[in-house]
C-alpha cells in the first residue's frame, strides 16, 4: 500500500499507529486507494459508528475502547511495554494475547478484563 501511495513504509506504519498525523495530501491519496471518502477514514468516531461491519468477529473491545478514549496505538503500546505490531495483531483479533497481557490492560484502561476481552 505504501508503495502504491507513493510514501514509505515507515511513513505508512507511523499513520496507522497514530504516531505521526497525515498530511491532507495523503488523506486524499489514501482515501482514494481504498476507494472511500476523506471524511469516512480520517475522523475520530468509533470504528464500529463508520463500519459495523468491522467489528462483527472481533474476539476483543481493545481497539475500540483505545480509540475512545482518545489513545493512539504507539502511546498505547510504549505503556503495555509491547511492540506496536503485537498490539495491533491483538486488537485485530489475529493474535490472543497471554493473560498477564490481559490483566495489564485491564488494569491500565481502569477497566474489568470481561469488559475488554470477550470469551
Amino acid at each position: 500500500m505504501a508503495r502504491a501511495l507513493g510514501v514509505s513504509p515507515s511513513y505508512l506504519s507511523k499513520i496507522e499507529t497514530g504516531a505521526q498525523d497525515p498530511t491532507e495530501k495523503f488523506k486524499s491519496s489514501c482515501a482514494k486507494y481504498i476507494k472511500t471518502s476523506v471524511d469516512k477514514l480520517f475522523n475520530d468516531s468509533a470504528v464500529e459508528d463508520i463500519y459495523p461491519e468491522f467489528s462483527n468477529g472481533l474476539k476483543n473491545k481493545l481497539w475500540a475502547v483505545r480509540r475512545e478514549l482518545g489513545i493512539k496505538q504507539y502511546d498505547f503500546a510504549k505503556k503495555l511495554k509491547v511492540s506496536t505490531p503485537f498490539l495491533s495483531k491483538v486488537e485485530l483479533g489475529l493474535l490472543e494475547p497471554p493473560e498477564d497481557f490481559k490483566n495489564l490492560v485491564s488494569k491500565v484502561l481502569k477497566m474489568e478484563k470481561n469488559e475488554l476481552f470477550l470469551g
